[in-house]
């Protein structure tokens, strides 16, 4: 013992010896990546559901984990909602509120890091009639219909606390979108009609990388581990980068698929690579990113809402009925229908849908017509978890992912 207590010391021996460094500099490679100054490291996701009513804009943060609840409301209401890592950007009418919901996760691919902090407002984007809004968990891109333009804010800048716009990319007045993807800006372009109708990608310049690519009718995105998916109406344009350089391909739907809807939104756990959308009435589109296939599953009754696991053996949908479907794109087939929703006929005309959010484990559903959420383990059938009663239902996000 005595041997080893005297090994234990030596190193504070040896740095009390030693001389102190004038200019020291933080080491910062034991800064773990994703770090922000007062937020606090988690061993799991710090997940949770971040609820709206759409009119009054009135939202709740309710921890998934603890389950505390806090306040999360907006100053007027909600056109629109989505999150790119830590924060939510929900579209108002007076601009883009900027909501920070102190959870997020690092993805390094072999590991990841959970981080939190304290939720609360993060400010007021302004950007003159605002459309979509798109982020890479590195910047935010909000494109102004009007202007023809994307406003490009850095999750550095606010992480800081600095809503200053670090960037525009310009294309066309149109009902665009940019993403930001790999350093770069996938920009829509507009058709003849003023509709998006293609897409190219800009540096942080604004300088085009790579010229005009078609998708007729561009009117959703899903970033994959692939690449990044827009829905077109015949089929999908995939754009991917290797080494810096970029390129695009079309996936075009199969034969009869011209004679099908298209899928115009794109549902999937975030990080995997497989997307399923509504086809109109007649079932769902299910793609494979990695294959470059789609695939029409009929379904019993038409669907509203629809997103892909990634597992290759389940995609999740709403039906018009009130019934959640299991599907199994390998068979073609529906392997579960359970009664959980009131029927579609019981939502008015412009009134909120059922949302569905997938994770690792879980699926989160939204019931707008009793204010709840209901937690799905979609491993064990469509088991219901866990119900949670919220203030408004209309908008759901899942953060802390």
């Amino acid at each position: 013992m005595p041997k080893l207590s005297l090994l234990l010391g030596l190193p504070l021996l040896l740095a009390a010896c030693a001389a102190p460094a004038t200019d020291a500099q933080p080491d910062e490679s034991a800064t773990p990546h994703g770090y922000v100054a007062g937020a606090q490291e988690n061993p799991e996701p710090q997940t949770g559901l971040l609820t709206f009513n759409r009119r009054t804009g009135e939202g709740q943060l309710l921890s998934l984990l603890s389950g505390q609840t806090s306040d999360a409301g907006t100053s007027g209401s909600i056109d629109a909602a989505s999150l790119d890592g830590r924060y939510a950007l929900l579209t108002t009418g007076n601009g883009i509120e900027v909501f920070d919901t102190g959870a997020w996760t690092v993805d390094h691919g072999e590991h990841k890091h959970y981080y939190s902090a304290e939720p609360g407002s993060a400010g007021i984007i302004d950007v003159p009639d605002p459309g979509a809004v798109a982020g890479d968990g590195t910047a935010i891109a909000v494109f102004s219909r009007s202007g023809g333009y994307a406003s490009v804010y850095k999750h550095k800048d606010l992480d800081a606390g600095s809503l200053a716009e670090a960037l525009r990319i310009t294309t066309q007045p149109h009902d665009g979108m940019v993403v930001p993807y790999e350093g770069h800006y996938l920009a829509s372009v507009d058709s003849v009609s003023g509709a998006a109708g293609g897409v190219e990608v800009r540096d942080d310049s604004d300088s085009t990388v790579l010229g005009r690519q078609e998708c007729p009718g561009l009117s959703a995105h899903a970033a994959t581990r692939v690449g990044v998916v827009f829905a077109c109406t015949d089929g999908a344009l995939l754009v991917t980068e290797e080494d810096g350089t970029f390129a695009a391909e079309k996936i075009p739907y199969p034969d009869g698929g011209a004679a099908l809807p298209p899928a115009t939104v794109l549902g999937h756990r975030p990080g995997s690579n497989e997307l399923a959308g509504p086809a109109g009435t007649t079932g769902i589109w299910h793609l494979d990113v990695p294959q470059r296939t789609w695939l029409h599953l009929p379904t019993p009754v038409p669907v509203t809402a629809a997103a892909a696991v990634g597992d290759g053996k389940r995609v999740l949908a709403v039906a018009t009925d009130g019934s959640v479907l299991v599907l199994n794109p390998a068979a073609g087939e529906v392997t579960a229908q359970v009664p959980l929703l009131a029927p579609a006929t019981e939502y008015p005309s412009g009134e909120a849908r059922p949302q569905l959010r997938i994770d690792a484990s879980r699926a989160y559903l939204s019931d707008p017509a009793r204010s709840l959420v209901h937690e799905i383990d979609y491993a064990d059938g469509i088991r219901v978890a866990r119900t949670f009663e919220v203030p408004s239902a209309d908008l759901m996000l899942e953060t802390g992912l």
